[in-house]
């Protein structure tokens, strides 16, 4: 007598279970959806296996509802990703019935309580104008640079006769800056630019005046030639080309050669 065996059948539905459980503290709590993704499987009709569907998924809100409420419960009620995270790892397994007749696979939501959602956008939006505010600002400062870098350049092609090296040109740097804020004053705030440069160089010569009195017991080339480290870089500052360096193309000066002593 032959038997025959029913074929294997399977069933598969999805529900979706809401709760909401208690955060760190209790003050707050998540919201939680969880997605349940029903299979039942076996050597049974549809009907038999939709009712074994059945039983389990009417039980399900509970159990899941245990097993979430000890793991959120250790988040506080503003990281709902984090807690997230922890319940679907926990979840990852599934539950199995019937030696696996029924399976079913789940996947969790936590959203913050209502009270705390605000309060995070707000913070999002503060954040997001922080963030925007430091974004312009680095903006600005680079192309501030670039521009003013054109300036100093342009500033610098009107200093005729000066080396353009670091010393000489470091002046330039706030008229850059300006010009570059404000190209349209360009007619009046150059010509006040060098009428400035030219007040600290005459109180550079009545300085060097007042200090030459102090070396009343040396003559002028010995006191230039003592001095010469000084008085050199302090020229460079001011933009003055160094005895040789008047044509811009040559080498700068060799050292001045210390005097000859003509005393006894």
């Amino acid at each position: 007598m032959t038997v025959e065996v029913p074929e294997i059948t399977s069933v598969h539905r999805n529900s979706t279970v809401r709760f909401e459980t208690p955060a760190k503290g209790d003050g707050f709590g998540f919201q939680v959806e969880i997605r349940c993704d029903w299979c039942a499987e076996g050597r049974l009709d549809e009907q038999t296996l939709g009712r074994a569907v059945d039983g389990y998924q009417a039980v399900m809100p509970q159990r899941l509802t245990e097993r979430v409420r000890d793991i959120a419960r250790r988040y506080e009620p503003f990281r709902a990703e984090e807690a997230e995270r922890a319940v679907n790892d926990h979840l990852r397994e599934g539950e199995c019935f019937e030696n696996g007749l029924v399976s079913c696979r789940t996947v969790a939501r936590l959203q913050p309580a209502p009270e705390v959602l605000e309060q995070q956008r707000k913070a999002a939006l503060e954040l997001q104008d922080i963030e925007h505010r430091y974004a312009k600002s680095a903006l600005q400062v680079r192309l501030l640079s670039e521009v003013a870098e054109k300036w100093r350049a342009f500033l610098a092609g009107g200093l005729a006769g000066v080396r353009h090296n670091d010393d000489a040109l470091t002046w330039l740097t706030p008229w850059a800056v300006l010009l570059a804020e404000q190209p349209d004053k360009a007619a009046t705030e150059v010509g006040e630019m060098f009428r400035q440069r030219q007040n600290q160089v005459d109180g550079f010569v009545k300085l060097l005046e007042k200090q030459s009195k102090a070396y009343q017991a040396q003559d002028l080339f010995e006191f230039v030639a003592t001095n010469e480290h000084q008085l050199g870089h302090a020229m460079r500052l001011f933009g003055l080309p160094l005895p040789g360096e008047l044509d811009s193309g040559r080498e700068p000066a060799e050292p001045l050669p210390r005097a000859r002593s003509t005393r006894d």
